[in-house]
């Protein structure tokens, strides 16, 4: 009786640890639903402005905040992207949207840090894995960067810059491949990774890595 509850029990072992995947291992959260209000002006075309504030707790515990009351960019991916790729509704992860749009305008948090929660917060916004890695997988390549408001960045060799914020800029034809790859091999996110750093063409304004 033992012997067969022990087998039992180290089969459930077993089956537990190839079942892990990376979509189990995020356990981030939101907490609140956004209020938006579409800005139609030339300066702020295709933005919005948050009205009232929410969170989201990524899988390690650090909160995150959208803010309010200033102009973000409404999409997470370029036109060359949205317009070309059979992508779900940007309103479908539009609370991860709006999270790393924010974070981007108020540049106080290091932008590789932002880019890192993409991928669990897609998840945790409820999109499939393949989904998810290939959003992510653009926003790698082509998202935005900055530089902290406060580093000596600013004082050294940008000094007449208020904000320093740029986009990367990917090999989009190797970009469309590394996507079909994706939705086609599964890869993991470490692979997705080495994989688009190789095809970004320029990186940023600085002589060191960005």
């Amino acid at each position: 009786m033992f012997k067969h509850s022990y087998k039992e029990l180290f089969l459930i072992i077993i089956i537990a640890f190839f079942a892990i995947d990376e979509t189990l291992v995020y356990a981030g959260e939101f907490h609140g639903n956004p209020l938006i209000e579409q800005l139609d002006t030339i300066k702020y075309s295709q933005h919005v402005k948050l009205i009232r504030e929410f969170t989201y707790v990524d899988n390690s515990g650090e909160t995150w905040t959208s803010g309010t009351n200033r102009p973000i960019p409404i999409h997470l991916l370029s036109d060359e992207i949205r317009q070309l790729r059979p992508l779900p509704s940007e309103f479908d992860y539009l609370k991860t949207t709006l999270i790393y749009q924010s974070q981007s305008v108020q540049a106080t948090e290091p932008w590789r840090r932002v880019r890192n929660i993409v991928f669990e917060a897609l998840i945790d916004e409820g999109l499939q894995e393949h989904i998810a890695k290939m959003i992510y997988a653009a926003v790698r390549a082509e998202g935005w960067r900055w530089e902290p408001i406060g580093s000596s960045c600013y004082s050294s060799c940008h000094s007449n810059t208020s904000v320093l914020r740029w986009r990367a800029i990917p090999d989009y034809g190797q970009l469309h491949v590394t996507l079909d790859w994706i939705l086609k091999d599964f890869p993991t996110t470490n692979q997705i990774d080495n994989r688009i750093d190789a095809l970004i063409l320029k990186t940023g304004p600085h002589i060191f890595g960005q």
